[in-house]
């Protein structure tokens, strides 16, 4: 009884060990387009880009820098927070960064509009795991 206790143990260390490292390494992949406008410019991009979970990615899209961050939420939905920063200039002119947080599904697209006082969001995105 002893040793299926153990082996038991080290199956289910093993197991939860396995688990932990799925989730650890995976790597998402965006392909999104992207339009913000904002004192007076209006840039767009259409990219994809790979991520780990919560690590920004960053765009110039000047007069801002746009970072975007996927987290998997449980089994097939995330969310993907999207944050506009303005430049240095833009700062001393009294623009704020704004940040908002939207929730989609894996695979499927998700639409992206947002406007704050000085900048408007707006596009899509379609959020894969690679490593499954």
């Amino acid at each position: 009884m002893k040793t299926f206790g153990n082996t038991l143990a080290v199956l289910l260390g093993t197991t939860f060990l396995g688990v932990g490292a799925v989730s650890a390494t995976e790597i998402f992949r965006a392909h999104y387009e992207i339009r913000v406008a904002s004192a007076g410019t209006d840039n767009k991009v259409r990219s994809t880009f790979e991520t780990k979970p919560g690590e920004p990615f960053t765009l110039d899209l000047p007069p801002n820098v746009v970072a975007m961050a996927v987290r998997r939420l449980n089994a097939e939905n995330y969310e993907l927070q999207v944050t506009v920063t303005p430049t240095k200039e833009q700062k001393a002119n009294g623009k704020t960064p704004f940040s908002h947080t939207y929730q989609g599904i894996l695979g499927r697209p998700l639409e992206l509009k947002t406007t704050s006082d000085s900048v408007n969001l707006d596009g899509a995105i379609s959020v894969v795991v690679l490593n499954r």
